[in-house]
């Protein structure tokens, strides 16, 4: 009972220590449960979506109807249904329209009813919320009226994209279900198949049969996706990947630097208690009694941090998801929680601060009464490295501070990884940033001709002339042999063209008639010049290889460009072939015959990505500057009580308070500095990392891109805040009277 007492009061002594190491293991247990509950839940609704509604593992078109569909079926073991859409040009936006399917992308009707009468329209509910459209209402397409009669979530259509190749959403764009009759009384309707193979365990190879056979019956392919490469349903999997893979990493290093702290200040309570140890073991109290006492104070603090942090991330979960399904048309299956993962997020930082605090207790507890009772314990001791620096020629203030910093090795290790974490944390936030405000520029500068007309078929010069200021390309993805992950675009372009930049990584101007590579392809493939490229065409199916002759500086384009010509010859199109054309101006082309147009004069298509890599930057900064006032602060406030003794005798000499911040609050600025720039190289090699894990998940290249000003912001931030907890701790400096060196001088 006595015992249980005195930690209620070691406690109460040193309240806002312990608060700050509550809060990082609350961070850190909040963190886990919230990215795992997110997931989860969204792996929750993504499978059974899929698995309920029949998602298609293919998307194709053919050059021509395909006339047995039963009898293709039966051949290729798949379920296939054709399905058609039309697209309607709005005032304020685009709506696709898509006839009801039966077989495979079965929609789910969210709210109101299904389709049942002529004239009945499903919409997805972002586009019916974003143009203020509700149902029972009207919506007038082409001259016809719809009765919108519910919102529908479509399995091929989770993240809705207008072209398969976006990776944003075209603003203003949405999707409708309507009847077969319906959709069939607008003009040049286009025609979509879906596949759903049967056999789950064996995907690939029935994808390949497919093509075969197709190919065989005489069907020329003009779109071939795979569901894996297929944004608009693989987007929410890359999601939930990264989530899950980074949880456990991110609360573990909150964690870990948690159990350094803590270890510190339990090491220095059994140190400083040494003599009554000795005194409690003359008593008759056991090891094993002295040791559940001081070990009540790390299961403590473990156990409310982490318990708090997984309550508070408990109501956190929907508001995030709800944010995703804003993006993610999803059945909304409800929020529930792994009763494992909340185990977890309490037990894990109870087990490594408890194991941590374990070790130094015994090491200490292992002594006899007697040792204990001579005091040793509290006296400093010259350790290995103090021992090897030769300090006798330095003045006092210069040795004073590097004896404070260097006989406490555990607080200086937590120092230097405390402020290498919140460092990382706030770097890779700016470099994020900075790195997708560069892909973007750099894909709209690359754009000297800023208009792209795409065409749904192919075309050739010798049915249409292409105007002055224009010029035509053909391009078809393919992938390297054996990396189907690793997707990129063959682009047949003029050797006269002008339409897009071209320099190499010295700033000089690369001819457009040989084979070019952008650097982010052929870095992701390690190939240089003189290297030959083996891959494989995605609508034939055929392996081609070509030799590197220069390297395109870019950032996240994955490009290889060759002449047009060439181009056609290899891949079996007729001379003068292309599918899209590159425009100074604008061009009056059948808006019927358009896949779609891109305009780089206007960026806003990229204002949503923006708008979230700014709330990215604004929540990591927050986390970052909180993290280092609470370990700074730490560290500083257990500094201080450390040398109380010190700074005590230190006034008795005549020292005055700013020559004692100066010096006892100083000493810890070379462990920041350094702090700060160890963040550097481990904030680029984390982002190495992470961003690899991106480009094989969703085959989008993310550069890592320093930017010198937003280091030295970081730099400026990190100090700022030091400075400021620095003045907060010199206030509990002041209060240390001169009398407390004469009590430990009688003592």
């Amino acid at each position: 009972m006595v015992l249980r007492k005195r930690v209620w009061r070691i406690i109460k002594e040193n309240k806002g220590r312990y608060i700050g190491i509550v809060i990082l293991i609350l961070l850190g247990s909040f963190y886990f449960t919230a990215a795992t509950g997110v997931a989860n839940n969204l792996e929750k609704m993504v499978v059974g979506f899929a698995e309920e509604y029949r998602q298609e593992d293919l998307t194709f078109s053919t050059d021509k109807s395909i006339e047995d569909i039963a009898a293709l079926e039966d051949e290729s073991g798949a379920l296939i249904e054709a399905y058609r859409q039309y697209d309607i040009k709005l005032p304020d936006g685009e709506l696709r329209l898509l006839s009801l399917s039966a077989k495979i992308n079965i929609p789910a009707v969210l709210s109101g009813r299904g389709l049942e009468n002529p004239g009945d329209i499903l919409l997805d509910p972002y586009f019916s919320q974003t143009h203020g459209l509700n149902i029972g209402g009207e919506i007038e397409l082409n001259g016809k009226t719809f009765n919108i009669v519910g919102t529908m979530a479509v399995p091929n259509y989770v993240f809705i994209l207008k072209n398969l190749y976006d990776v944003l959403p075209t603003s203003g764009f949405g999707i409708g279900i309507v009847s077969s009759a319906d959709i069939e009384a607008f003009p040049e309707v286009v025609t979509v198949y879906s596949a759903y193979f049967e056999d789950r365990e064996n995907i690939n190879g029935q994808t390949s049969k497919l093509h075969g056979l197709l190919s065989e019956k005489g069907y020329s392919l003009s779109e071939w996706m795979v569901a894996g490469n297929n944004k608009r349903v693989s987007m929410p999997w890359a999601n939930i990947s990264s989530m899950k893979s980074m949880s456990f990493p991110v609360a573990t290093v909150f964690f870990l630097l948690s159990c350094i702290i803590v270890a510190v200040m339990i090491m220095r309570i059994v140190k400083s208690d040494g003599v009554v140890i000795g005194t409690l073991y003359a008593q008759g109290y056991r090891r094993r009694e002295l040791t559940r006492h001081f070990m009540a104070i790390p299961v403590l603090l473990s156990g409310v941090g982490g318990f708090a942090g997984t309550l508070l991330a408990l109501p956190g979960v929907r508001p995030v998801v709800n944010s995703m399904l804003i993006y993610y048309i999803l059945p909304d299956k409800g929020i529930t929680f792994s009763p494992l993962n909340l185990v977890l997020a309490v037990l894990i930082p109870v087990a490594f601060i408890s194991l941590s605090s374990f070790l130094f207790i015994r090491k200490i507890l292992k002594k006899t009464a007697v040792e204990l009772m001579k005091g040793d314990e509290q006296k400093a001791k010259v350790n290995f490295i103090e021992a090897t620096l030769r300090l006798d020629r330095l003045k006092f203030n210069t040795k004073f501070r590097i004896r404070e910093q260097v006989r406490s090795i555990p607080r200086l290790l937590f120092l230097v990884l405390g402020v290498s974490a919140a460092s990382m944390i706030l770097l890779f936030g700016f470099t994020f940033n900075y790195s997708m405000d560069e892909v973007n520029r750099g894909a709209l500068e690359r754009y000297v001709y800023p208009l792209e007309y795409n065409f749904k078929e192919v075309q050739n010069l010798q049915d249409r002339s292409i105007p002055k200021g224009a010029e035509p390309y053909n391009a078809s993805r393919a992938y390297p042999e054996g990396r189907e992950s690793v997707e990129f675009y063959l682009v047949g372009m003029e050797t006269d063209s002008v339409g897009l930049k071209m320099k190499d990584l010295g700033g000089d101007q690369l001819p457009r008639d040989q084979v070019n590579i952008t650097y982010p392809l052929a870095s992701r493939l390690k190939l240089k010049e003189g290297d030959t490229i083996s891959f494989v065409n995605k609508l034939d199916g055929k392996s081609y290889s070509l030799i590197i002759d220069g390297i395109v500086e870019a950032y996240g384009e994955q490009f290889v460009f060759m002449p047009l010509e060439e181009f056609n010859r290899i891949t079996g199109h007729p001379p003068g072939s292309y599918r899209t054309v590159l425009s100074s101006h604008e061009i009056d082309f059948d808006e019927s015959q358009l896949s779609g147009v891109m305009d780089a004069r206007d960026p806003e298509a990229f204002e949503d990505l923006n708008m979230s890599t700014t709330l990215i930057v604004a929540s990591v900064t927050a986390l970052a500057v909180l993290i280092a006032v609470i370990i700074i602060f730490l560290v500083t406030s257990l500094m201080i009580d450390e040398s109380r003794n010190t700074i005590s005798l230190l006034k008795v000499l005549g020292y005055r308070g700013n020559e004692l911040a100066r010096l006892i609050l100083n000493s810890s600025t070379p462990a920041v500095f350094i702090g700060y720039w160890l963040g550097l190289p481990l904030m680029l090699a984390f982002g190495n990392i992470l961003y690899g894990y991106v480009a094989e998940t969703i085959n989008m290249v993310i550069p890592m891109i320093v930017n010198p000003l937003y280091v030295l912001i970081s730099f400026i931030i990190i100090f700022a805040v030091y400075e400021i907890t620095k003045w907060l701790c010199g206030r509990k400096l002041a209060k240390i009277s001169m009398s407390e060196a004469l009590k430990a001088g009688t003592e």
